[in-house]
């Protein structure tokens, strides 16, 4: 089956508040990146499950779908079967990412596609704890920006020497590649979006405390450096 033979019907996989099936797939343009980028020989990753596993599972790659649905892992593999799509290539973890992910034994990724929950803080969870597994030279795919969680992880993304935006798709899903090495040893200081977002904050904190030294008579305070 060809991408464009799964996006003329697409399979209903999700279930929405009231039980009833729907599909909540990723964006056709995602869909296509992956259909360009993904191979039999590709390592990958997601955070959720839906199409894009199919999808996955199509093009035969060494899949891990991180998912806590049981049932829509039951759906999608029964899709598969229906369609004669091998999923023997794909393995379901069920469970929610936060607990899978840091004994998650997986190295060397050529793509990992961040589409699961995006409630505060999952994303920026997901993104911790697969950023290393990722290789050089792979994809980073950050799903939904336009929810604020998505948003700032791209904001944060974007000021990060370690990764270069490589396309924008459909202004819902930035796609990173990876430069370079990334590390989780940087102190704040050496992260540019994070010096950025402070410096109200601490200017603020800064006069606060001055006036605070002020009411106290504490004049000495208000003309030597206040620490950070």
């Amino acid at each position: 089956m060809t991408l464009q033979l799964l996006l003329q019907n697409p399979p209903q996989l999700h279930e929405d508040p009231s039980g009833k099936l729907t599909s909540w797939q990723i964006s056709d343009a995602v869909l296509n990146f992956l259909d360009q980028y993904v191979n039999s020989n590709s390592k990958t990753l997601e955070t959720g499950a839906g199409l894009s596993t199919v999808l996955f599972a199509q093009k035969g790659a060494f899949h891990t779908s991180i998912v806590p649905d049981l049932k829509l892992i039951n759906r999608i593999q029964s899709y598969c079967q229906n369609n004669h799509i091998s999923y023997s290539k794909v393995t379901f973890k069920a469970g929610i990412s936060e607990r899978i992910l840091p004994s998650l034994e997986l190295d060397n990724l050529d793509l990992v596609l961040i589409d699961g929950r995006h409630a505060f803080p999952t994303p920026f969870i997901d993104w911790y704890y697969t950023c290393e597994k990722l290789k050089v030279g792979g994809m980073m795919i950050v799903d939904d920006t336009q929810i604020w969680t998505g948003t700032i992880l791209k904001e944060f993304l974007l000021s990060e020497p370690e990764w270069e935006l490589t396309a924008d798709l459909s202004s819902k899903t930035a796609v990173f590649l990876k430069i370079k090495e990334c590390t989780h040893s940087k102190e704040w200081l050496e992260q540019p979006l994070v010096i950025n977002k402070s410096r109200y904050s601490i200017i603020t904190s800064k006069i606060n405390r001055a006036f605070e030294a002020l009411r106290q008579g504490n004049f000495g305070k208000i003309f030597k450096k206040v620490p950070i």
